[in-house]
């Protein structure tokens, strides 16, 4: 019985959330949540607690808030003989010490298809890749990053002009669904593991602002693709008039001309194989804005060369 366990969970962010609260309504009981430490954010520089860290209050949860796995962090998750640990976004790399201690393992929720784009930033590279699908794994975590034994996989085909944050919200909804279902597998000993091809395997690396830079000089599929991957925030961006702008939408142009210029009025710009039209935009320290509103309010030269 799941009311008999005692589960772990270890989160930071927003997302992590999202699981969290799934297992409270479906009451699967976690004792105890591991969370990032609270700190510095914002102008104010005030100490500021993880989402996952004010849900787990919420609920009554008991909290810790290890900086790192030291000794006395370690004895205590001992003493608490945890039978599972689920983690989601914690940040922080479990020692094997831990990854052995609960009966039935830690188990990580990936949002893509292991082993392709395992590491941090899965849905980015996903979408700057042109994928038509990708989903959700749950597997069990070893030492080697991402490269566990699959519990369990459900696939997604993504719609064709997605963004990050829809992928992301969709993924959502069928990850914690996926894991609430898995939990009760795991604990009825249903599940067959099974290993990854290390010979598919695909990295996705963190995302610097440099990667989020766009080259017109890349083909119009592929800076769409770009502009997708990082929408709606941070954003992918260029240079103009010395001013950094970012594209949170846009689609294929109608005209051809210079690389990264200017084509016209309505702010096609040129790419190796056409344009893109930029439908949405910001402006560094502006708000989020149409392309007609950023035209009215920034004014465009033709012929002008972008990231100069």
């Amino acid at each position: 019985m799941i009311k008999d366990k005692k589960i772990v969970f270890m989160g930071t962010p927003t997302l992590a959330t999202e699981y969290l609260s799934t297992l409270i309504v479906n009451n699967i009981k976690v004792t105890t949540v591991f969370t990032q430490p609270p700190k510095k954010k914002s102008r104010g520089m005030k100490i500021s607690k993880s989402p996952v860290h004010i849900l787990a209050e919420q609920n009554e949860i008991n909290i810790l808030c290890p900086h790192e796995f030291d000794i006395t962090t370690i004895n205590n998750l001992i003493k608490q003989q945890p039978d599972l640990i689920i983690v989601m976004a914690y940040g922080k790399i479990l020692p094997k010490v831990i990854l052995d201690l609960p009966k039935y393992g830690c188990i990580n929720i990936h949002v893509s298809l292991l082993p392709r784009w395992r590491g941090a930033a899965p849905l980015e590279h996903t979408l700057m890749s042109g994928d038509t699908k990708t989903g959700i794994t749950i597997f069990k975590l070893t030492e080697k990053l991402d490269a566990g034994p699959i519990i369990v996989q459900k696939k997604f085909i993504i719609p064709e002009r997605f963004n990050k944050l829809q992928l992301s919200n969709s993924l959502t909804t069928l990850g914690t669904k996926l894991l609430t279902e898995t939990i009760i597998k795991i604990f009825n000993n249903e599940i067959v593991f099974k290993d990854q091809n290390e010979g598919i395997a695909t990295y996705a690396d963190k995302i610097t602002s440099d990667v989020r830079k766009i080259n017109f000089y890349n083909s119009t599929k592929n800076i769409i693709n770009q502009i997708r991957a990082h929408a709606p925030k941070p954003g992918a961006w260029f240079y103009l008039n010395n001013e950094r702008i970012k594209i949170i939408d846009a689609k294929p142009g109608t005209s051809e001309g210079e690389k990264s210029t200017i084509l016209n009025s309505n702010f096609e710009i040129g790419c190796k194989d056409g344009s893109i039209l930029p439908l949405i935009l910001q402006r560094e320290g502006k708000k989020v804005v149409t392309i007609d509103d950023f035209l009215r309010g920034f004014k465009i030269k033709i012929h002008d060369v972008i990231n100069v």
